[in-house]
């Protein structure tokens, strides 16, 4: 009986793959179609390409329109210089980056991404706190969302811990 037992645990294993590869196929046909976005969002459907800063003196090549997505390039966390220590840097395997954003009028900006990185806004040097956190539209490509309160003038939004070199971003004025 003893040379079964190790089997056991493998059997059990092998009986749930089935389930987990039709939970997997199920949750692939629910997105057959990309979703519908409400009009806030609907600069997410075109992204342009864009280089993070690994430093200050980069950010003005390293804009956001808001309104508009942006395939993001990210650098090896190590090699980026933030303005101010992100709150989750991410280990020594992650990526990040810096950008910013000229805020023409002051209100709620919501930011979205395609992945669960974490981002922490400055303005001024200092850190803005966000107001709420959603995740993004079903079937969308938006991972998460998160809301600031936002004055005019630039804002710097850095990027960090995210497991892959690119990031799609879009910042939008929460009507």
């Amino acid at each position: 009986m003893k040379r079964f037992l190790p089997a056991l645990p493998a059997l059990a294993f092998a009986a749930f793959l089935p389930a987990a590869a039709q939970d997997m196929q199920g949750m692939a046909a629910n997105c057959a179609a990309p979703a519908s976005l409400p009009p806030a969002l609907s600069g997410w459907a075109a992204k342009t390409a864009l280089a993070s800063a690994t430093q200050e003196s980069g950010l003005e090549a390293a804009m956001l329109t808001p309104g508009r997505a942006a395939d993001v390039t990210l650098h090896p966390t190590r090699k980026v210089n933030y303005v101010a220590q992100p709150e989750k840097p991410g280990g020594s395997v992650a990526h990040g980056g810096m950008v910013a954003v000229a805020i023409a009028e002051a209100g709620i900006y919501q930011i979205s991404l395609s992945s669960g990185a974490w981002i922490d806004v400055l303005k001024d040097g200092a850190p803005v706190i966000s107001s709420a956190h959603a995740p993004g539209p079903p079937c969308s490509g938006i991972r998460k969302t998160v809301q600031f309160p936002l004055p005019p003038g630039r804002a710097v939004i850095q990027i960090s811990a995210n497991a892959d070199p690119a990031i799609q971003i879009m910042v939008s004025r929460v009507p």
